[in-house]
């Protein structure tokens, strides 16, 4: 009972309100079927692009194209949209000659941008280094809309055309920046161990007997110096010996006596005994003889040596002793024992009293040279001891060279570890460069090998499966979704206006309301009183209303069938819709 009540006051309201609810619902209605009329029709042309693999195997030919085609086909869509890209298809094609001098330059870009679809078609992908399916790109298709159908279709064939030639220059020019990656850093490795080897021949040119390899050389060269500069010694101290015994057989021989058994003389007794010799030559001889000369200046030399006096004689007669203890102490002891070395500074000192008191005695005065010795055994012990003084100077020439090699074979033995090891490093440098040129000149065959592939159209490629058609019906705007959003609306807002209309009046329509509100009870109701002009005037109103309703009504059905789907078509629809729900 309640909820009889109920719908027949919300039937009143209705009817009281039909005002509120036709209205709206007319005009709103009719509005959504004008703008999905006046909307301009917009064709959409697609191409369908297929992703092949590369022809030849990548076990026999891998490919130096890295990239997988989605990061490809991204690249190639942001240049595709660039500014200037899409200002030439402007330009070509005449795209948007409505609206190109009413927008700016970027609204005008930005819309073509949005006429221009990118979907890819991807699929899990069995990968033999993966363990998992990998989801790949394998297709994709490029859409474009237009309010023409050819120019949607034309611009969809550049697009796809455009997509296919960036791809393959993409993978022609990765390809070939690979192969003359290569080659130069084949120069520069080549270069590099030319370098080395240079290097390593110059080092071991200079290091050669020190290299690890002459270390057995080296010992038996340095063997054979060692046992060569002890035979040197040997034969060094051997002919020190003969001239020590020499020089004391000839200290004491007279050089200028005339017999080998004479003894030596001081040099007053010998200018006194020369002095008879030029008296006994000038009896035989004249005063410029020959004889007489050389006994003059004998005697001069003689006096200049006595003007030393005696100091300069017991002098020279110590030196000669010491001189002859010299020779004796050599002949029995070397070099470095201390009585020899004691002797040598005594003769030392001697020698430099000698000069001393020479100096002294023959100040301001030149002093004539020693006149040659004339004693035949002095000379020939003199000759001897030159001779052997020859021989010790060669000797110890020949020692002090052997001792130089000597010393650089020692040198060349300790720096053998550290010539070892710098040795080592550059060759084992030199063999990493040329181990790298090795797998570089792989990489390069195979690098030119897949530029070949890719210039000949054997890679990877963009197949063109389905190219962009002339589209017949218009992709936008689907007027049957605006009408009937339109009349969904419409019927909304029409309800709510009612009710709006409804709750916001304060008039009193029923005696319910009246007795709620009043809560006195209802003797009796008045019905409306309609005269006959108001009777006449309501026929009339609904007479247009009607007409217009009808008007409105064979607008729809003729807009729809014109711009939406042909009537017989709609008809086709529906009867294969109602028999497929209805058996």
């Amino acid at each position: 009972m309640a909820q009889q009540q109920e719908l027949e006051r919300i039937k009143s309201i209705i009817w009281r309100r039909k005002g509120w609810v036709l209205w709206p619902f007319i005009s709103l209605s009719a509005l959504a079927g004008v703008i999905s009329l006046v909307l301009p029709n917009v064709y959409k042309s697609t191409a369908t692009v297929l992703i092949e693999n590369q022809q030849i195997p990548s076990s026999l030919v891998p490919s130096t194209v890295t990239t997988y085609a989605q990061e490809r086909i991204q690249s190639i869509a942001q240049e595709v949209t660039s500014r200037s890209k899409v200002l030439k298809l402007v330009e070509k094609y005449g795209l948007l000659p409505d609206k190109a001098k009413k927008l700016t330059t970027e609204e005008l870009v930005d819309q073509i941008r949005g006429r221009i679809s990118l979907k890819t078609i991807n699929a899990e992908i069995n990968k033999e280094n993966a363990n998992v399916p990998v989801l790949l790109t394998i297709a994709f298709s490029l859409s474009y809309e237009d309010e023409n159908p050819k120019t949607a279709q034309a611009v969809a064939n550049e697009v796809v055309s455009f997509y296919l030639e960036k791809n393959l220059e993409s993978r022609e020019k990765t390809a070939r920046g690979t192969t003359e990656f290569l080659t130069e850093q084949l120069k520069l490795e080549k270069a590099h161990m030319d370098e080395l080897q240079t290097k390593l021949a110059a080092f071991q040119k200079e290091n050669l007997e020190a290299l690890p390899e002459y270390t057995t050389l080296n010992m038996q060269k340095l063997e054979r110096l060692n046992q060569r500069i002890t035979d040197v010694d040997m034969q060094i101290r051997s002919i020190e010996g003969q001239r020590s015994v020499l020089k004391g057989s000839q200290a004491m021989l007279d050089p200028y006596a005339s017999s080998s058994n004479s003894k030596v003389m001081t040099p007053s007794e010998r200018l006194q005994q020369v002095q008879l010799e030029r008296d006994t030559a000038l009896s035989k001889y004249s005063a410029g003889h020959p004889s007489v000369v050389a006994k003059d200046q004998e005697i001069e030399l003689l006096k200049a040596e006595n003007k030393g006096g005696l100091g300069y004689d017991q002098t020279m007669d110590k030196l000669r002793d010491a001189e002859a203890r010299l020779a004796n102490l050599k002949s029995t002891y070397t070099e470095k024992h201390p009585e020899v070395q004691s002797t040598e500074r005594e003769i030392g000192r001697l020698k430099a009293q000698l000069d001393e008191l020479q100096k002294e005695s023959h100040a301001g005065v030149k002093t004539p040279a020693p006149a040659p010795a004339t004693n035949p055994s002095y000379i020939t012990l003199q000759a001897e001891l030159e001779k052997l003084s020859v021989s010790i100077s060669s000797l110890q020439a020949e020692k002090n060279q052997m001792e130089k090699e000597t010393q650089d074979l020692l040198n060349k033995l300790h720096a053998m570890p550290q010539v070892a090891k710098q040795s080592s490093e550059m060759e084992t440098e030199y063999q990493t460069t040329k181990n790298n040129i090795n797998t570089i000149q792989q990489k390069l065959l195979a690098a030119k090998v897949s530029q070949g592939m890719e210039e000949e159209k054997k890679g990877e490629s963009f197949q063109v499966v389905e190219p962009a058609f002339l589209p017949e019906k218009p992709a936008k705007p689907n007027r049957m979704a605006i009408m009937l959003l339109g009349t969904f609306l419409s019927l909304g807002l029409s309800i709510g206006a009612a009710a709006a209309r409804e709750f916001t009046d304060k008039k009193i329509h029923d005696p319910e309301t009246l007795l709620k509100i009043s809560r006195f009870p209802i003797i009796s109701t008045i019905p409306e009183i309609i005269t006959e002009e108001e009777v006449a005037e309501m026929r009339k109103r609904k007479r247009i209303i009607g007409v217009v309703g009808i008007f409105c009504v064979i607008g729809c059905v003729l807009a729809f069938h014109f711009f939406v789907m042909d009537l017989d078509i709609f008809n086709a629809r529906m009867s294969r819709f109602v028999e497929r729900k209805i058996p």
